[in-house]
């Protein structure tokens, strides 16, 4: 796996031996001290009763200082806690995650904990103890110590602090102002000597309460060997450094909601990147990672791009495809066909190898790396045109396309360039997804094209295919107020990928536990398109719904409360970040209802079009009448795949109606017709 790290020779060339730096302190004070904790401070916890925990104060600081083996990262965080209830003892374990490199790695020192009780009216504190704490090896790049704060209860306070001094300039530790619990008061500093550039990303929807920077003086002392001699001599220099604060106050927690990607999406937080560095004397040196370099060493890494130049591993099964298959889209399916045969999906989104990909395909499994890399080694043995291209999954985040960062991607499927010069995606984990559609999780902004060293860009990820869900039933009103009849549904798109991916058996039982029907046996079903993702899903299926056993004189019917919407996933008032569909939506329910002689409408619904501001999307509903025949018809469409916070009152209205109309009841009456 590649790691873009620098060697200790060429981080320091002139400087070496010894280095010996102070920078100037932050004028303010820090907000929280360790130890520090007294009674008043569990009476002025803030109020938020619905949270299991509350986060008091988190105070991070980040500086570049010096060392005996020259410049280094030292991070200090100090954080306070309250225990509400159960539920919020998980956050007495904590991670600290550190990074290393073959021999080098960063090291956690300085490492105590607190619990705190208030007994009889008194102050009680429990330390944690040396047997509370545990490192774990996560792979050859990571490495976490976890530790567990003693004694914890509800209503508890709990602290901890750590040092993390790292020889990784690279690695300045980025910050997490939020969390999924309420956070009161949230604080991070760093400083930064003049030699040091490093971007930086801010993520958020919020405010900062303190936003500020300002140099400072810093001070170091360096030893120099004198070229060609055994003599070292000392110098001094000064320079300034820059000072950074921000701050986050009464900080709510974010909590998982409908349609929204990875988490740490919208957490509101700081990133950093190495830039550049220049020592006294010396030229500036681009440290930063390109696009261009990332595909560079991407393809000639081992366990990612240097098999596509080796003989391919299903060269016997694709011999001849070419002839058989002169159009390349269906070229393209039957290679994907084969690699799905040869390799299974094991379901781990991975951008590397797990080893070699022929040491995939003798297991016959593989993650996503492996069987789509075999994809586009198959592929070219065809003819076709196929790269790489490396991407993010929905659960791992956006790629900021302004930073490049590796670690940023998480996944690679294959792009094909067509003999038109039109552009196809595929993918062979899943064997429901046909060629020009990529799983749902891959829809998540933009992925990178890896066409050669000197040659990448930006592909969309935007979905041709819209998720498309259609019904249409027949029903029979019978005297005894049962409905009886048939339903006809058809699931396209996206929506086929989802219906396909559940057992036949199981979608028809959900069905009929969503329509009300528990008599029909799952086996009346029939099928069509079962076996080919390119056509919609068809299912036939007899439809009882039993009517109820009194014989009411009037009836309420509600049949569009069970075939399509009939919940607003929107709950929340507001909502600070976007809401992400991953594709755009059309949903239409055709049904038709035959009453029984001497059965007549008393009131039916009153027919309904709604619009999204900018053509966003619309919804169309209608109850008409024709003899003793009474049809509905519903449709919504959602022309976007991302709506913004500020379209989301209106997109949250826009679903309550919906609701609410298919929540309006047919009136029927056994009273004679006026």
């Amino acid at each position: 796996m590649i790691i873009r790290a620098f060697s200790r020779r060429w981080q320091f060339s002139l400087l070496c031996l010894l280095v010996l730096g102070t920078p100037a302190a932050l004028a303010q004070e820090a907000p929280i001290k360790f130890g520090k904790v007294t009674v008043a401070d569990f009476i002025a916890a803030p109020a938020d009763s619905a949270a299991p925990a509350v986060m008091l104060c988190d105070f991070g600081q980040s500086k570049i200082v010096g060392g005996r083996e020259g410049f280094h990262l030292e991070f200090v965080r100090t954080a306070r806690l309250l225990i509400r209830r159960k539920a919020g003892y998980e956050w007495a374990t904590v991670d600290v995650p550190l990074y290393r490199n073959g021999e080098q790695a960063e090291r956690l020192k300085n490492l105590k904990g607190s619990t705190y009780n208030v007994v009889n009216g008194k102050l009680v504190q429990e330390k944690m103890a040396d047997n509370a704490i545990f490192k774990e090896n996560q792979d050859k790049n990571h490495l976490r110590y976890r530790f567990t704060l003693p004694n914890v209860r509800e209503g508890s306070i709990i602290e901890f602090t750590y040092t993390v001094e790292s020889d990784f300039l690279f690695n300045l530790q980025n910050w997490q102002f939020q969390h999924t619990i309420p956070t009161h008061w949230s604080e991070y500093r760093t400083i930064i000597p003049a030699y040091f550039r490093y971007k930086q990303i801010t993520r958020s929807f919020l405010p900062f309460a303190v936003q500020e920077e300002k140099a400072v003086a810093y001070s170091a002392t360096f030893t120099q060997r004198i070229p060609g001699s055994a003599i070292s001599e000392d110098y001094s220099i000064s320079t300034q450094a820059l000072s950074s604060r921000w701050a986050m106050q009464h900080v709510p927690a974010l909590n998982e909601e409908p349609y929204m990607t990875a988490m740490r999406d919208y957490f509101s937080s700081i990133e950093f990147e190495l830039s550049s560095i220049q020592y006294p004397n010396q030229e500036p040196k681009d440290v930063a990672a390109t696009w261009e370099s990332i595909a560079a060493d991407l393809l000639k890494e081992e366990q990612f791009g240097a098999d596509l130049k080796q003989k391919p591993l299903l060269a016997a099964q694709l011999s001849g495809l070419s002839l058989r298959y002169p159009d390349p889209r269906e070229r393209a399916a039957a290679v994907v066909a084969i690699v799905q045969n040869s390799l299974k999906y094991n379901g781990e989104e991975r951008l590397y190898f797990e080893k070699t990909l022929a040491d995939a395909v003798k297991r016959g499994l593989g993650n996503a790396a492996e069987v789509n890399m075999l994809l586009v080694q198959s592929l070219r043995a065809t003819g076709l045109e196929a790269h790489p291209l490396i991407l993010s999954t929905r659960s791992h985040g956006h790629v900021l396309e302004s930073m490049p960062v590796l670690n940023n991607f998480n996944y690679v499927v294959a792009h094909i360039t067509l003999p038109n010069n039109k552009e196809l995606l595929a993918d062979a984990t899943e064997p429901v997804v046909p060629v020009g559609m990529l799983p749902r999780r891959c829809l998540n902004g933009k992925g990178r094209l890896l066409k050669s060293p000197t040659e990448s860009r930006w592909v969309s990820l935007m979905p041709q295919h819209q998720q498309v869900q259609l019904s249409t039933s027949a029903l029979a009103l019978q005297p005894s107020g049962a409905l009886k009849g048939t339903t006809h549904w058809e699931w396209n798109g996206y929506e086929g990928t989802s219906a396909r991916m559940t057992e036949p058996k199981e979608l028809v039982t959900q069905l009929q536990h969503q329509l009300g029907d528990d008599t029909t046996p799952p086996s009346a079903a029939q099928w069509k398109n079962q076996q080919d993702p390119t056509r919609p899903l068809q299912l036939d299926l007899p439809l009882v719904l039993e009517g109820a056993d009194d014989k009411p004189a009037t009836l309420y019917l509600t049949p569009l409360l069970r075939l399509g919407l009939s919940t607003n996933p929107f709950r929340s008032e507001s909502r600070f970040f976007p809401v992400d569909f991953g594709v755009t939506r059309d949903e239409t329910h055709q049904l038709s209802i035959t009453l029984p002689a001497g059965m007549a409408v008393a009131e039916k619904p009153q027919s309904l079009t709604l619009a999204l501001p900018e053509n966003g999307g619309k919804f169309y509903y209608s109850c008409t009448q024709e003899g003793n025949k009474v049809q509905f018809v519903s449709r919504l469409q959602l022309t976007k795949v991302q709506y913004s916070a500020a379209e989301y009152t209106a997109l949250r209205e826009f679903y309550t109606r919906i609701v609410a109309k298919h929540a309006e009841p047919l009136v029927l009456s056994t009273a004679a017709r006026p």
